[in-house]
């Protein structure tokens, strides 16, 4: 048995500590939940891979967030591309959708699997991220999409709202969809007393280090020997693997409020799976 192998092609996520530099991340990986997302729909390619590289990020980022509830992502725009929306429950199921509103030739051209898919067929538009935790109020952030791909309009987000360095890698090619997730804790959380100056050292040195990662690596590579070829002269310490799944939480109620939050109600949705 070929355990490493099953492990990349597993759908699920795990944590990681650099216990000695108040750092902090994650790594994700999908197929059978992206597989169930888009099946059954018509999104083009560079749909289908966007969403599978936002349903990565929206899991990495409820399990740093780690509350009882859901957390949503969604990025909006006046481009071709209407709305990418991914949703992952604190029970670690996912669903995603997408809306359309360009023509079929608006989706055509090169793509290339070893490059993340662009936010160009987003145009001009915003970046939301929705907590709604079982108790309590619901919380919004809301910051315009900008970046050159999901993952840097995820840091713009973190940058702007949060003010957490946070960096993320995405693919979603051939099948699969993985992500590195690279975070300093947040100051109330930080357990050593090594200063702003010594934080941000540490934060882009691990940015540097796991920008070396090539797209095929990082979706084909088990977590540990992954983890090993990129941070082996940090201390690394990893947590138990946690799985994820697909799934769909249809009703009518559900249908309602998720078109609640697409611009352009009046005009029908690609999808109606929610």
């Amino acid at each position: 048995m070929n355990t490493a192998r099953d492990e990349a092609d597993a759908d699920g996520l795990q944590r990681f500590t650099f216990p000695e530099l108040d750092m902090r991340g994650e790594l994700a990986r999908l197929a059978d939940t992206w597989a169930q997302t888009v099946d059954g729909h018509d999104y083009p390619l560079p749909v289908q891979r966007l969403l599978g590289e936002l349903l990565t990020a929206t899991a990495l980022l409820a399990n740093i967030i780690k509350i009882r509830g859901t957390l949503t992502v969604q990025a909006s725009g006046d481009g071709p591309l209407a709305v990418l929306m991914a949703e992952c429950t604190d029970r670690e199921t996912l669903r995603g959708i997408a809306r359309l509103r360009g023509e079929a030739g608006a989706f055509e051209g090169p793509v290339d699997d070893e490059v993340p898919m662009g936010t160009a067929l987003l145009g001009k538009g915003l970046m939301t991220i929705t907590i709604r935790p079982e108790e309590g109020e619901p919380y919004q952030g809301i910051v315009p999409l900008a970046g050159a791909t999901i993952a840097e309009a995820i840091e713009t987000y973190f940058d702007r709202s949060e003010q957490i360095p946070t960096r993320l890698w995405l693919s979603a090619a051939d099948g699969r969809a993985a992500g590195l997730l690279v975070q300093a804790l947040p100051p109330e959380m930080a357990l050593l007393d090594h200063g702003p100056a010594r934080r941000e050292e540490d934060f882009n040195r691990l940015s540097l280090l796991a920008d070396t990662l090539g797209a095929a690596e990082l979706r084909e590579t088990d977590n540990t020997t992954l983890l090993h070829r990129l941070f082996h002269e940090e201390t690394v310490q990893l947590q138990p693997v946690q799985a994820l799944a697909f799934r769909c939480t249809c009703s009518r109620e559900r249908t309602r409020e998720a078109l609640r939050t697409l611009p352009g109600r009046s005009s029908r949705p690609s999808s109606r799976k929610t």
